[in-house]
């Protein structure tokens, strides 16, 4: 079992504050949302997770220091699970078999709340006092986010000030660069590339982009609406509209997909609405590898122009139906 203090970086007489500051960095650094599809990681992150688990708690912390178990201390103050990984102190189980309990989730679901709103649409990013790290939100276009691409934008991000390396003062007196302020934004132009199949609220780790050299730019996509597919997990939905003869006799038509054209037959009697599968023509998972599917629903169109041959070919159309389509329709409530 390795040394919960060399997991997270951390010297043996580090407070609380540095021990919580440590586990946020490398929690979001290896979080299976920033690391799709990346087994060593989500691994990586529960080993994190539960060196943290152990050592914000005090009674846990000072039972590891004597003795070196990593086990738990239940209430009558013996070891319990001594040997076992990282034992749980109750509350919820937990990736990896350990449990935590208290504030561990909450502080777990604030890893990537911070700086939403993000820099890119009129405001700084926003980035704790205390944190190396720097976070934001970012638009992307859909055919980005479900085929991969490269984006580029600029961003402003509040720095640490290099003169001053942060401190607010130089000699004895107020930083004449950053005015005491400990930062300076400055106006970066950032390229990052965005893996296929993201979605909206994917998160991407930019390294060396935070308030410092040795903070991150974490980014929180949003990805912007198509005006004809539409997304369902990893299946692409859309509508193809069709005559009234390519339904009623069947025909070979060209039906947009996300990777180009796609020739594919309907059925004679094909109604509106009959919706049809065009398998492995949707979005590649980014965690599983798999691609999804495209479906595209019919749609009859009838023609715009209204001529005698029309009437005449629509009175031939209704002689047609056998019954009438609304008779089983109810009369009302």
């Amino acid at each position: 079992m390795r040394d919960p203090y060399e997991i997270l970086g951390v010297d043996r007489r580090a407070t609380d504050a540095e021990i919580k500051k440590a586990y946020r960095r490398l929690a979001r650094k290896h979080h299976p949302d920033v690391n799709p599809g990346d087994a060593s990681a989500q691994k990586r992150f529960q080993e994190i997770a539960a060196a943290y688990e152990l050592l914000k708690d005090p009674k846990r912390r000072q039972h590891y220091d004597t003795t070196g178990d990593t086990g738990d201390i239940p209430p009558g103050g013996m070891p319990r699970g001594a040997g076992a990984p990282f034992g749980g102190t109750g509350g919820g189980a937990g990736a990896g078999g350990f449990h935590w309990s208290g504030d561990f989730g909450d502080l777990f679901s604030e890893l990537f709340s911070r700086g939403a709103g993000g820099g890119f649409r009129g405001g700084p990013f926003v980035a704790e006092e205390e944190d190396e790290d720097a976070a934001a939100s970012l638009d992307i276009p859909f055919r980005d986010a479900v085929l991969g691409g490269t984006v580029s934008f600029r961003a402003r991000i509040p720095r640490r000030c290099r003169r001053c390396s942060g401190s607010g003062r130089v000699g004895g007196g107020v930083c004449p660069s950053c005015r005491g302020t400990r930062t300076l934004v400055e106006n970066e132009k950032i390229m990052v590339r965005i893996p296929a199949g993201v979605t909206t609220g994917s998160k991407i780790r930019v390294p060396g982009k935070g308030r410092s050299e040795e903070g991150d730019l974490y980014l929180s996509l949003t990805v912007e609406p198509h005006p004809y597919f539409s997304r369902e997990g990893d299946d692409v939905r859309a509508d193809v509209p069709v005559t009234v003869s390519e339904a009623y006799l069947g025909a070979e038509i060209d039906v947009p997909t996300i990777h180009g054209m796609v020739r594919a037959k309907i059925p004679p009697g094909t109604a509106s609405g009959q919706r049809f599968r065009l398998k492995g023509k949707g979005v590649e998972s980014t965690r599983t590898g798999t691609v999804g599917d495209h479906y595209y629903r019919v749609v009859v169109v009838m023609p715009s122009r209204e001529t005698a041959e029309g009437r005449a070919a629509a009175e031939a159309f209704a002689k047609l139906y056998e019954r009438n389509p609304r008779a089983s329709l109810p009369k009302g409530l």
